[in-house]
């Protein structure tokens, strides 16, 4: 057993049950080998921040999600908090909400006490609620920081953790690190705050719930023509559950839900992987779509922040990729709610986004990968008295609105839903409506490859690629010639025989600011194909993003050059 471990179990503050899970594990590690990797994995480094925050399994052990790592990480987040706060006047604000998962009620309350305990004046969900409804209301109550507990598509063994800063978005620089810094100063297992000051928890006031509501309703477009579509809603278990209903009927729009799927159940029995990205979350959900002759099925994941989209074409119920829900999104708002301004997306979503906004006279604002980045640029758009047109990824996350800081699954509902409707009354679903919207800005075909090694080592080998890739280059991928390349570790763009720094917006010079550093190469083709690779920090995983201006057929080729390339 390691000392971290032995530390970890000697603490008084551990939790009867973690101690007793652990006690068991130690003992049976002692004769099982895959017991002794369990244990040495859960005490081999503490979770770290990633795209979405903490996220991990819950169990004892400072790599593992539990009550313990939830005391010290919003110990560090208050700290951090207070700092960023010392200009300010009044009592510190704070929000805290969670999603439908196992524990994630006991995590809340946990981080809603020491938070109170910290001396902040804190607002609780009374029942599991949506990630942009609980962004929402942070802005709205201008807290200092939030929490949401919640690890978003995972299993159920998983849990998250995500911070939020005073301006409503998830932690970014230099925010992360100061918590990071700030968990390295506390103990493992911080001693828990008392419980006698929950009648000091406030709840969240139900107007600011309306509010978000009244927001969503305002992407009730009421577009000409338009024809009611026969629609069907999953919230995968979660918290969607409350709220994509509520504003459907508010909005007028008649939505059939699928019943066992609409029970809020950590358990997630009917799609164990509950991802509106994956096919396989949705087989209960097309049995219904089945009998009830659906156009559409809309699925927000257990946190609501992301919303998926099945359709039948062709004669088969296939999903639409978030690069061209995106594209098709961002014309539909142009075309009925007069969006203009800015769009933010990221350096790994298809460019047909981008070109349709430029086909709109809309400027692209660019970024990494996660919605906190989305949310920092919007942030800058803001100070700059720009205003902002749409935000998406093409991991199926968008923001209509500029009223939150964080993807928004429930407002997107209703926008796509009624989008249904629009097309079906030209005769096309939303599929076609795609194809319509390529003949005016051009072909688009993309494709996320998501890679998995393993095998022991496999995020070195996966480190050591990236490492071959970045010393070599490439002047040739499946056939396609290389244009240009950029290195996002080293931030700097490649092309004839020049260096450039990478800028948010290279078309805005006069204000634009370079991309921060991150382990992602993008090689850009002269038939404006691309494709980018983006290692896990932490995990042996690495995912590849494909786009084609030509063939379907380029993105096998691609795909296929990429499993070589990376030794799969």
């Amino acid at each position: 057993m390691s000392d971290s471990a032995r530390d970890y179990l000697a603490s008084p503050h551990l939790e009867p049950e973690l101690r007793a899970e652990l006690k068991s594990l130690i003992e049976v590690a002692e004769t099982d080998q895959n017991a002794k990797i369990e244990l040495d994995d859960r005490f081999s480094e503490p979770l770290a921040f990633g795209t979405a925050g903490l996220r991990g399994v819950m169990a004892a052990g400072i790599r593992r999600m539990n009550r313990p790592l939830v005391r010290r990480t919003t110990m560090a987040l208050a700290t951090v908090a207070k700092n960023n706060a010392q200009a300010k006047s009044g009592n510190l604000k704070a929000i805290v909400g969670c999603d439908t998962r196992n524990q994630s009620k006991e995590f809340a309350l946990e981080a809603a006490r020491v938070l109170v305990a910290a001396g902040f004046e804190v607002y609780l969900g009374n029942r599991p609620l949506p990630t942009p409804f609980l962004c929402f209301a942070m802005r709205k109550l201008g807290t200092a920081c939030g929490v949401i507990i919640t690890a978003s598509h995972n299993p159920k063994e998983y849990n998250g953790y995500k911070a939020y800063d005073d301006k409503g978005g998830q932690v970014v620089a230099p925010w992360d690190k100061e918590i990071e810094v700030a968990m390295g100063a506390l103990p493992v297992v911080p001693e828990p705050p008392p419980s006698d000051i929950d009648s000091r928890i406030i709840s969240i006031p139900c107007e600011i719930e309306e509010a978000f509501i009244q927001m969503s309703l305002g992407y009730r477009l009421n577009p000409s023509p338009f024809e009611p579509a026969k629609l069907l809603f999953t919230p995968f278990h979660g918290t969607g559950a409350d709220f994509v209903p509520e504003v459907f009927k508010r909005a007028g729009l008649p939505l059939d839900v699928c019943g066992p799927q609409m029970v809020q159940d950590g358990n997630f029995p009917t799609a164990p992987k509950p991802n509106p990205e994956e096919m396989s979350a949705f087989r209960v959900t097309i049995e219904d779509a089945e009998r009830t002759g659906t156009d559409a099925i809309l699925a927000t994941d257990p946190d609501a922040d992301r919303l998926g989209i099945v359709i039948k074409h062709g004669g088969k119920w296939v999903q639409m990729t978030g690069n061209d829900m995106a594209a098709l999104a961002l014309d539909y708002l142009v075309r009925f709610k007069g969006a203009k301004g800015c769009i933010v997306t990221t350096v790994v979503t298809s460019d047909f986004l981008v070109e349709t906004a430029r086909h709109h006279g809309i400027k692209t604002v660019w970024c990494l990968t996660g919605f906190k980045n989305i949310a920092v640029a919007m942030n800058r758009l803001e100070a700059n008295g720009e205003s902002y047109a749409f935000g998406a990824e093409e991991s199926i996350g968008c923001l209509p609105d500029h009223s939150l800081r964080d993807k928004d699954g429930i407002t997107a509902a209703l926008l796509y839903g009624e989008m249904v409707g629009h097309y079906k009354a030209l005769g096309m679903n939303l599929m076609e409506a795609v194809l319509e919207l390529q003949k005016r800005i051009g072909t688009y075909y993309s494709r996320q490859v998501n890679l998995e090694d393993p095998k022991p080592g496999g995020a070195q080998r996966f480190a050591e690629a990236m490492g071959r890739i970045r010393s070599a280059g490439l002047s040739n991928f499946a056939g396609e010639t290389v244009a240009s390349w950029e290195d996002f570790l080293t931030c700097k763009h490649y092309a004839n025989g020049k260096a450039e720094p990478i800028l948010d917006r290279p078309d805005r010079k006069d204000i634009a600011v370079p991309i921060e550093s991150s382990n992602v190469l993008k090689f850009r083709f002269k038939s404006g194909a691309f494709v980018a690779f983006r290692p896990s920090g932490t995990e042996p995983k690495l995912k590849v993003y494909l786009q084609s201006r030509t063939t379907e057929d380029l993105l096998d080729r691609m795909e296929a050059e990429a499993r070589k390339l990376l030794g799969l």
